[in-house]
């Protein structure tokens, strides 16, 4: 079921509707830069594998959300969704939590972050689906974030010390790149600083999904990143600079051994 042009529902909730004594599993699969959702609505091998398992959510930006009793394991359905992922990625990153359903309380954080709901229906699912899965491409780009600040560490001590760069700079480029990148689909594709369109539909709901947005902290860790992704983009600016005056300096001095070449050969001619 195509729930919008960027997520599709596969499966549903028939035997899987969890209890206090037998949950769910929900699980975020990280899949790669982009699922190609319209091939997935329309594919008869996931929508039979997700009536075999559970219910899943597909996102546009990579993500997979299962939901699966514990024990049963959702793996055909995410390999079957592999199939229409661009840009895969080398290892694929998960996280999951248990989801309970009682019908005598309200929606609610249990006990070791486990998720209480007083319903199971797919609006309640999406919700759940769009803050973990929202939640792993934030691990994925901080970790990214990361690998970008230690790569560009010597460099920037390079500059600090002598005044100039002698590590690879194109390779700290291509990192840092790969992280603007990351920025764009966070703020264009993910949007995890926007309420899900789920809400608009079912403003009851907006409590529960503050209180997942808080579990999960989303706010201040796109926060967090923004700041982090506009430092390296400074980076990357200074870099450009760095590389365009190296280029510069270059050329000058080509010139330079030119003229002085051209000199040389008009005082041989004048000799002979």
């Amino acid at each position: 079921m195509i729930v919008s042009p960027d997520v599709v529902m596969v499966g549903s909730l028939a035997d899987t509707a969890p209890s206090r004594a037998e949950p769910l599993v929900a699980t975020a699969w990280l899949l790669g830069a982009r699922v190609r959702t319209k091939d997935i609505g329309e594919s008869a091998e996931l929508a039979q594998a997700g009536s075999r398992i559970g219910p899943a959510f597909v996102f546009r930006f990579g993500v997979v959300v299962t939901f699966a009793p514990r024990g049963q394991s959702a793996e055909a359905l995410v390999n079957a969704c592999a199939a229409h992922v661009e840009a895969p990625t080398d290892e694929r990153e998960t996280e999951s939590v248990e989801l309970f359903v009682s019908a005598e309380q309200a929606d609610r954080i249990g006990a070791e972050g486990s998720i209480m709901l007083a319903d199971v229906d797919p609006d309640r699912l999406l919700l759940v689906a769009t803050v973990l899965a929202r939640s792993a491409v934030l691990n994925r780009d901080e970790a990214m974030v990361a690998s970008a600040f230690d790569a560009s560490a010597p460099v920037v001590e390079d500059l600090r010390v002598n005044g100039r760069a002698r590590l690879s700079i194109r390779a700290v480029m291509r990192l840092v790149g790969a992280v603007l990148a990351a920025r764009h689909r966070v703020t264009g594709m993910v949007q995890v600083d926007e309420r899900p369109d789920v809400l608009w539909d079912n403003p009851q709901l907006d409590r529960l999904y503050a209180r997942l947005e808080n579990e999960y902290e989303l706010k201040e860790r796109a926060e967090v990143l923004d700041r982090k992704f506009s430092a390296l983009g400074d980076f990357a600016d200074t870099l450009v600079e760095i590389v365009r005056d190296k280029r510069a300096v270059r050329l000058e001095a080509a010139v330079i051994v030119l003229i002085a070449f051209e000199i040389v050969l008009n005082l041989l001619g004048a000799m002979h």
